[in-house]
């Protein structure tokens, strides 16, 4: 009987060196966290979010909550360590829809952590949000545009940010070689 002991005693530590070895090697490394988030709660990770008043849906990566604030992450895998327009306007559409939902404060700035493809470093960058006003002048643009009603066409900085554009094909038809398409 007492070797039953034994093994059993011998199933336990198995037991516990697996459930150790697996929380070390699922522990999530937030290395690349910037200092005011170190040790703060992560309150949502991927869930979504909805403001009602405005039409919108979002779906957030991350939202750390310190001092009483969330402050929104935003997670990207990308050739070169880079933020772009396209990720404020993802993390001010998130705020909103997560302020309007919860009624909890959401700071007016925010992270993009880039994870480089080449499996480099993941670096985060603070952005500063676009306002509610901004975000729905840009909704209010978007759907004049896929209605085909935008008065005042502006060509993007860049010619390669028009030949990625969803809309070049309508803007090259309606305004011309302003617009080169792809």
């Amino acid at each position: 009987m007492e070797w039953l002991g034994a093994v059993g005693l011998l199933v336990l530590l198995l037991a516990s060196a697996i459930a150790v070895s697996i929380s070390r090697t699922s522990s999530v490394d937030d290395s690349w966290l910037p200092p005011m988030l170190v040790g703060a709660e992560l309150a949502y990770s991927e869930k979504k979010f909805i403001s009602e008043e405005m039409g919108l849906v979002a779906k957030l990566d991350r939202a750390y909550r310190t001092q009483g604030v969330l402050m929104l992450v935003e997670l990207k895998t990308r050739a070169r360590q880079a933020v772009y327009v396209s990720d404020v306007i993802e993390l001010s559409v998130q705020r909103i829809a997560l302020q309007d939902q919860t009624g909890e404060r959401v700071a007016n700035e925010g992270y993009v952590a880039v994870q480089s493809s080449d499996g480099g470093p993941k670096r985060a960058f603070m952005v500063k949000l676009f306002s509610s006003s901004e975000v729905a002048a840009l909704r209010q643009r978007h759907q004049d545009l896929q209605r085909g009603n935008a008065v005042s066409p502006r060509p993007a900085r860049s010619t390669a940010m028009c030949q990625s554009c969803a809309h070049n094909a309508v803007c090259a038809r309606r305004f011309g070689s302003r617009f080169p398409q792809q």
